[in-house]
């Protein structure tokens, strides 16, 4: 993304492909929650066993909540479903930067009707550093609320003790890191396809290209299929350290709802 660009006002000459592919990820991600929104209401615990989509959602959730609580702590056990959210959102990137999907609403350069784009496929949106950063800071946004929620006051001593303005500087590693770790990946693994779909329609005027569907599936099967899940389970895993980070230790949690869950503890009615 060119930076100089952030200041114009005429957004459909600037905004990039990889924007539309994300914009895609999170209609996609929109239209399966309403569906298991729609099933979720038809469903009664009681009489019906859970099938289908409701049963994968139900084991998803569990699966998730086990994790972040099993990482973070009992006090985070409702930020299973943004980590879920946001692992979906980075693997079903992935995967509709794989499929090709042709970009009709290309927002360029004479957007609409150039026709060196109009057919292009989308590519991940992880690709464009902006996107990797954005989640970013969405993690390093939380972090820090985090920080504030359990230290109060005590949240901006790190930055005059033990050296004045250290803390300053190093709070933003786990931002970069995070951001740049998902970009490289995703554009390594994006160059790679790219040179090898070149060296194939090398051969033979062209003619290489009959390869392509018994080479490529293998390149797009981990460098986007597997790579796209490891790249979200990474980055999941390492917003969960970095946002519990600031808050107690997952002992001290345990704690907490111990006492608070005593008997003698609670209030009798």
């Amino acid at each position: 993304m060119n930076m100089d660009n952030i200041l114009r006002t005429d957004f459909f000459n600037v905004l990039p492909p990889e924007f539309i592919t994300s914009m895609i990820v999170m209609l996609i991600i929109i239209v399966l929650s309403f569906v298991i929104y729609h099933k979720q209401k038809h469903y009664d615990p009681l009489k019906d066993s859970p099938k289908g989509i409701v049963n994968v959602t139900e084991k998803g959730i569990e699966i998730f909540d086990n994790y972040v609580t099993g990482n973070m702590g009992p006090d985070f056990s409702n930020f299973g479903g943004y980590i879920m959210v946001l692992g979906m959102y980075i693997f079903f990137g992935f995967l509709v930067g794989m499929t090709g999907f042709p970009n009709f609403i290309y927002l360029g350069e004479d957007s609409l009707m150039n026709n060196s784009h109009l057919f292009s496929g989308l590519s991940n949106p992880f690709t464009n550093i902006a996107f990797p950063l954005d989640i970013a800071i969405l993690t390093f946004a939380i972090t820090q609320a985090i920080a504030v929620k359990y230290s109060h006051w005590g949240y901006f001593k790190q930055f005059i003790a033990p050296i004045p303005f250290i803390n300053l500087i190093e709070m933003w590693a786990p931002l970069i890191s995070l951001s740049l770790r998902l970009f490289g990946n995703a554009f390594a693994g994006f160059c790679l396809s790219t040179i090898v779909y070149q060296a194939i329609d090398g051969i033979a005027g062209g003619w290489g290209l009959v390869l392509v569907p018994g080479v490529m599936p293998f390149f797009h099967a981990y460098f986007d299929v597997f790579s796209g899940f490891i790249q979200a389970l990474i980055f999941v895993t390492l917003s969960m350290m970095d946002i519990a980070q600031g808050a107690p230790s997952i002992e001290q949690q345990m704690e907490k709802v111990s006492l608070k869950n005593h008997p003698q503890n609670r209030n009798v009615a």
